[in-house]
């Protein structure tokens, strides 16, 4: 049985223990049971700790019934008593994240009757899930505003382990596990009460913010994104700034930028609109040229600049009777096209050829698009031009 100083202790770091046992793990890697430790062990939604202990490197803690096993990596030194030290950086992280989280899902519940089913700890983003009705923006305010008003008033946050007969059942949150004996009951003053055996903060003020970022239907729930603390800070430095490099480029306030986008949005698809209806105007009068100087020949080779001009015009040399085309563009693209009354399969010489030719591309028919390296594209079209003939004939 491993003692969990952990429980009682979360502001230490440093510690010595005794070594219980150890194994390999996997190459370079060694299992360790401690009979005492101050290292968390992933549980309850919360990633665990990381540090050092004996020299090496802690990379995962996982808890087998009483036992608490340490994954370290690197050579580690047995003899007694054995130091360990927790990422302390991290370990607020946690602290933050979990404590957070109990905040985040009491204020769903009294403010919009929103229960949490779920909670998860990543290292980026931490999220729970909520059984009801989908929370809208209003309602992600709401439960917001009070976590941070929970925070800004400084709440003293108690955790107390008591015999299962001491607990009061109608104050908690959430029941205790079933075959639990002696209960740990997480308090935030006058708010929130829970059984957990997570890590957690002194007051609500330590917790900083807390921000949610998205809300996701996962199954028959919704998962709220949300950060905590340091976390929600960066990403709020990180998205300012972005904001502000935005503000800069598009010359107007920071709050009108989504105005302005959405302006610019539509100027580009009202652009792209009278580009299109250009492209096929001028598609229809080179096709016109294209066939008035063919001379008779109807294998007509011919290259565009631009890809999107090279396919509206592909599309316009379909039309004309007796008439196979070849139009390719700068960027490689090909685009083989016969008239619908010839039936002539082009999509399946023209694919193979591409892939001989380390391209890649399809089609269907008297149809295909074509996509080769600059560089392949005059052998292809020649190959291809060989093929057409050979079929004429």
């Amino acid at each position: 049985m491993t003692q969990k100083l952990y429980l009682d202790h979360s502001y230490d770091t440093v510690f010595e223990a005794n070594v219980e046992s150890t194994r390999p793990a996997q190459p370079g890697v060694s299992a360790i049971v401690l009979d005492r430790t101050l290292f968390y062990p992933e549980s309850g939604g919360q990633l665990s700790d990381r540090g050092t202990l004996g020299g090496g490197d802690v990379i995962d803690v996982q808890e087998n019934g009483d036992v608490v096993e340490h994954l370290v990596k690197g050579e580690v030194s047995t003899v007694a008593p054995l130091r360990g030290a927790v990422d302390w950086p991290l370990r607020f992280d946690h602290m933050q994240q979990h404590t957070g989280q109990h905040i985040l899902s009491r204020a769903f519940i009294k403010t919009d009757k929103l229960d949490t089913v779920g909670f998860h700890m990543g290292d980026e983003t931490c999220t729970i899930d909520l059984d009801g009705p989908s929370p809208d923006a209003a309602a992600i305010a709401r439960a917001e505003d009070l976590s941070n008003q929970i925070i800004n008033e400084n709440r003293p946050i108690d955790i107390k382990t008591m015999p299962i007969e001491q607990v009061d059942m109608s104050e908690l949150r959430r029941k205790v596990p079933e075959g639990v004996t002696m209960a740990r009951i997480v308090t935030v003053r006058d708010f929130d009460v829970i059984p957990c055996c997570g890590t957690h903060v002194k007051s609500t003020g330590e917790l900083g913010m807390i921000k949610v970022l998205k809300t996701e239907k996962v199954r028959n729930f919704h998962r709220i994104h949300f950060k905590v603390g340091v976390r929600a800070f960066a990403d709020y430095r990180d998205k300012h700034a972005v904001l502000q490099e935005l503000s800069q480029r598009l010359t107007t306030a920071p709050l009108d930028v989504n105005a302005k986008v959405e302006r610019l949005v539509e100027d580009s698809r009202a652009a792209d609109k009278r580009l299109k209806n250009l492209v096929q105007r001028l598609a229809a009068t080179e096709a016109q040229r294209l066939l008035s100087e063919s001379a008779g020949a109807r294998v007509i080779v011919h290259r565009e600049a631009d890809a999107a001009l090279a396919r509206a015009l592909a599309t316009e040399m379909q039309k004309a009777p007796g008439t196979v085309a070849l139009i390719s563009a700068d960027d490689g693209s090909v685009v083989c096209v016969s008239s619908h009354e010839l039936g002539i399969d082009l999509a399946t010489p023209a694919s193979a050829l591409a892939r001989e030719l380390g391209g890649s591309g399809g089609g269907k028919g008297g149809f295909a698009q074509i996509k080769l390296s600059p560089e392949k594209v005059s052998t292809f079209v020649e190959r291809m031009k060989s093929e057409v003939r050979s079929r004429f004939a």
